[in-house]
């Protein structure tokens, strides 16, 4: 996986005009750094990887292989480990859905792209979760949704909890044909 999250995250750099710096100093993350993931030289955290699509103005999936192709593989963050499921376009959004482990450390996610939110829905255990100043608590079959534009966080509850998460993008804008 991490050669292909290299190939797609240069492929995305370059086709956007973006320097290797550019790209950096947008995301936040070193530029030694972005040149070890584009050169399949490491692997990168969820978070990483979030920072990066957040500043290419793309979904998280974007980076990633197909779901169910081989080398996907999860992504690991400070509480959080996700798989993506499915990716699919609805009316004016592009939904992907994941299934994480919450662990009880907190989990810390600064603000997506604008217009992000997301929907999500606890299968086992406890979580805290949603918007800095609007975090709830939720049980095995309760949702939330919140502005995954805005600061945000996980965190389990009473051990490990596994959920479902749905990042809702707003569809790119598209520019008739003259």
């Amino acid at each position: 996986m991490v050669d292909d999250v290299g190939e797609r995250l240069k492929r995305m750099r370059v086709q956007r005009g973006m320097s290797l710096s550019e790209l950096a100093r947008r995301s936040g993350v070193g530029k030694g750094t972005v040149s070890e993931l584009e050169n399949g030289l490491r692997s990168a955290r969820l978070e990483t990887l979030f920072a990066l699509s957040t500043a290419l103005e793309a979904p998280l999936g974007d980076l990633l292989p197909a779901p169910g192709a081989s080398g996907a593989a999860p992504l690991h963050g400070e509480a959080v480990t996700a798989i993506l499921m499915d990716r699919w376009s609805a009316d004016a959004l592009l939904l992907e859905a994941y299934r994480a482990r919450v662990d009880t450390t907190t989990q810390h996610s600064v603000g997506h792209a604008a217009g992000v939110s997301e929907t999500i829905t606890v299968i086992q255990g406890r979580v805290r979760v949603g918007c800095l100043d609007a975090l709830v608590e939720l049980s095995a079959g309760q949702s939330h949704h919140y502005a995954g534009d805005r600061p945000h966080r996980f965190e389990a509850l009473l051990g490990p909890a596994e959920v479902l998460l749905l990042m809702q993008y707003p569809a790119p804008a598209t520019t008739p044909d003259p």
